[in-house]
């Protein structure tokens, strides 16, 4: 009896001591997976913010992880300004502030520290050259964007970034109001300090789906209302489909709702299939979309802004005695397209072959109007996943402007357009991707630092 039991007690020592170091060993492994996938800065987007902190975070001597859901980096970058990249603006530092409307006085400090002309040393201390086009508007002088992109991958890889693409973030790892790091597709990944730098609504195949406002919301942060900020418009008339594809350029666009104007601008516009497009539209574009809650926007097209309709009229009448013996409609080529000109001529009730010679003043004078004052009626906006920037996002009351850190939770950052921020076309959203994201690479701290391996 005693043997037996005292060879079962030796037995159950031996298998708890077997059972322990197998624990030990477990741990001892766990320990060494979570050092081996810790870093100082976990970036989550591979767009321009992104990029630029995970490079500048690196540059500091930071062990940073850039996560990308999707293939490859910068797919949003790659069809900025239909693959030329308007990379930022030459305008000064004061036309940039206000440029941001509210979200302006936010950004000084992030463009204080990085500003147009750091952007365009930057890119050149990577050999790429920039040159400044009409309005101010910066590209690279091979006007391909992926030299934008070769430059900001260089950069990360000059400092140690590692890239891990196809990686999914499911959600921020959280307790007790505590940051340690991010869950993954492909597990987690531990780290006290985090960016979201996940873009907008705008162009989902790229990667910009949304998923950094879920993320800030987990953390307690306020997701203003998302809208386009940079989007064509659908119109009433339906015989714009005849005038797909043709750009009118010099042409005033003035924007009125309920007999009140709520936006003008000077530049390039373009008819398409469903209604209308162009820099000029664009530009003007978010104050209609926030108007057209409350119905149609009405606007109002000047082909020849330059004159006054005293002295178009003038002119117009030295293009009918020019061309008595042609058809109307070869007179009103001078002043607008080809195309547009039966739709003009139609909407003035005057058939297209009549000859110049026979146009009454009546008729003159309604020509005379058209051109002045070329109506549509904008419906609605096209879909936000065609926006070029998405306006509202993560409260930037919640946000520190000098850091780009929570103010609600230590170690979180935000970059880019996930924020509430937006400008207008022209180089000035992408600058203040940049901007943010080199503000958050150069504001994370030694909190939660890793040692880097060699």
């Amino acid at each position: 009896m005693t043997n037996r039991y005292q060879w079962s007690t030796v037995s159950g020592v031996f298998l708890d001591i077997v059972a322990s170091r197998d624990i030990f060993r477990d741990l001892v492994f766990a320990c060494n997976l979570i050092m081996t996938n810790s870093y100082d800065f976990i970036v989550i987007g591979g767009g321009p913010a992104g990029m630029m902190a995970a490079g500048r975070a690196g540059e500091r001597g930071k062990k940073v992880i850039l996560l990308e859901k999707k293939d490859h980096l910068g797919k949003k970058l790659l069809i900025c300004a239909s693959g030329r990249c308007n990379v930022t603006n030459a305008a000064p530092s004061d036309v940039f502030i206000k440029a941001y409307g509210r979200g302006g006085h936010f950004l000084r400090t992030a463009l204080e520290t990085f500003d147009n002309e750091r952007l365009r040393s930057f890119l050149l201390s990577y050999g790429v050259e920039t040159v400044v086009e009409n309005k101010g508007r910066v590209f690279p002088k091979s006007q391909r964007a992926d030299s934008i992109l070769k430059a900001l991958d260089a950069y990360m890889h000059d400092h140690q970034v590692r890239i891990q693409t196809n990686s999914l973030v499911l959600g921020l790892k959280l307790g007790n109001n505590h940051l340690s790091g991010v869950n993954t597709n492909h597990g987690d990944v531990w780290g006290k300090n985090v960016l979201v730098a996940t873009g907008g609504l705008s162009y989902p195949a790229t990667g910009s789906t949304g998923d950094g406002y879920n993320l800030a919301a987990s953390a307690g942060h306020t997701i203003r209302s998302l809208y386009p900020a940079i989007i064509a418009f659908e119109t009433a008339e339906t015989w714009v489909r005849s005038l797909q594809g043709t750009p009118i350029k010099n042409v005033k666009i003035t924007a009125c709702q309920s007999g009140k104007r709520i936006a003008e601008q000077f530049g390039e516009a373009l008819f398409t299939h469903y209604g209308i497009s162009g820099p000029c539209i664009l530009d003007i574009s978010k104050c209609i979309v926030e108007c057209l809650p409350a119905g149609p926007v009405g606007i109002r097209l000047d082909f020849k802004p330059r004159y006054t309709f005293e002295e178009l009229d003038g002119i117009l009448l030295q293009q009918i005695k020019r061309h008595g013996s042609k058809a109307i409609k070869s007179c009103l080529t001078f002043f607008i397209p080809e195309k547009l000109v039966p739709i003009l001529l139609n909407l003035c009730n005057i058939e297209l072959q009549k000859k110049t010679s026979q146009i009454t003043t009546p008729e003159r004078k309604r020509m005379l109007k058209q051109l002045k004052e070329f109506r549509l009626t904008l419906i609605r906006h096209r879909p936000i996943e065609e926006a070029i920037v998405t306006a509202g996002g993560i409260s930037l009351d919640e946000v520190g402007a000098k850091t780009m850190e929570s103010r609600l939770l230590e170690g979180l950052y935000f970059a880019g357009e996930v924020l509430d921020i937006d400008g207008p076309t022209g180089g000035f959203n992408l600058q203040a991707a940049f901007s943010t994201g080199y503000l958050a690479g150069n504001s994370v701290d030694e909190r939660g630092s890793f040692a880097r391996r060699a």
